[in-house]
C-alpha cells in the first residue's frame, strides 16, 4: 500500500440494516420496560401513602412533601422510558477512514438513553495500530484501534462482520508506510 492511499471502510448495507433493526427492537423493549418499572414503583410508593392519608383524619404538609419526594424516582424512570422510546439509533455510513496522515472515526449514537454519543475523532496515523480480535456472540470478530496519547491509552473498535471490506485490509492499511 502506498503512503498516499486513502482507505474508506463502510458498513455493509444488509448488515447495517439488520443491526439497526435489532437496535430499534432492543431500544423499544428497554423503553417499555422502563415505563412498566416506573409505574410499578410509583404504585408501590403511592398506595401506602394513600392508605395512610385515608386512615388519618388530617394530612399535614410534611406527609404530602414526603409522598412527593418519594415519587421523584418513579417519575424519573418513566421519563427515561419515554426518552428511550423516542430514540432512533443509526449506524453511520462510514465506519473508519484511513488517510495518509490520520485515522478518522465518525460519531456514533448509542442505543441507551443514559449513554452519551460517541464523538467523532481524528487520530494521527503515526502511533495508531489496529488488530483483529476474535469475539463471541453476534460479532465474529472486531477491529480494535489503539493509540497512546499523552500517557492515556485510547481505544475504538468496530465489528468486522459488518464491514464491506475484509478486516485484514484495515490492519494492512495502518501497517503500511505513512507520513
Amino acid at each position: 500500500m502506498t503512503s498516499d492511499a486513502t482507505v474508506v471502510v463502510r458498513y455493509d448495507e444488509a448488515s447495517r440494516a439488520a443491526v439497526e433493526q435489532t437496535l430499534h427492537n432492543l431500544v423499544r423493549k428497554q423503553g417499555i420496560l422502563l415505563l412498566i418499572l416506573g409505574t410499578l414503583l410509583g404504585l408501590l410508593v403511592l398506595v401506602p401513602f394513600i392508605g395512610a392519608a385515608t386512615a388519618a383524619d388530617g394530612v399535614d404538609a410534611a406527609f404530602v412533601f414526603a409522598a412527593i419526594a418519594m415519587l421523584v424516582v418513579p417519575i424519573a424512570i418513566g421519563a427515561l422510558g419515554v426518552r428511550q422510546l423516542r430514540r432512533q439509533p443509526h449506524l453511520p455510513e462510514v465506519a473508519v477512514t484511513i488517510t495518509p496522515a490520520a485515522v478518522l472515526f465518525p460519531a456514533i449514537d448509542r442505543p441507551s438513553a443514559l449513554a452519551p454519543r460517541i464523538r467523532a475523532a481524528e487520530w494521527t496515523r503515526e502511533g495508531t495500530s489496529a488488530e483483529i480480535i476474535p469475539a463471541s456472540g453476534l460479532q465474529l470478530a472486531r477491529v480494535e484501534f489503539t493509540r497512546q496519547d499523552g500517557g492515556k491509552r485510547r481505544r475504538r473498535s468496530i465489528a468486522a462482520g459488518n464491514l464491506d471490506v475484509d478486516a485484514t485490509v484495515i490492519v494492512d492499511a495502518l501497517r503500511g508506510p505513512h507520513n
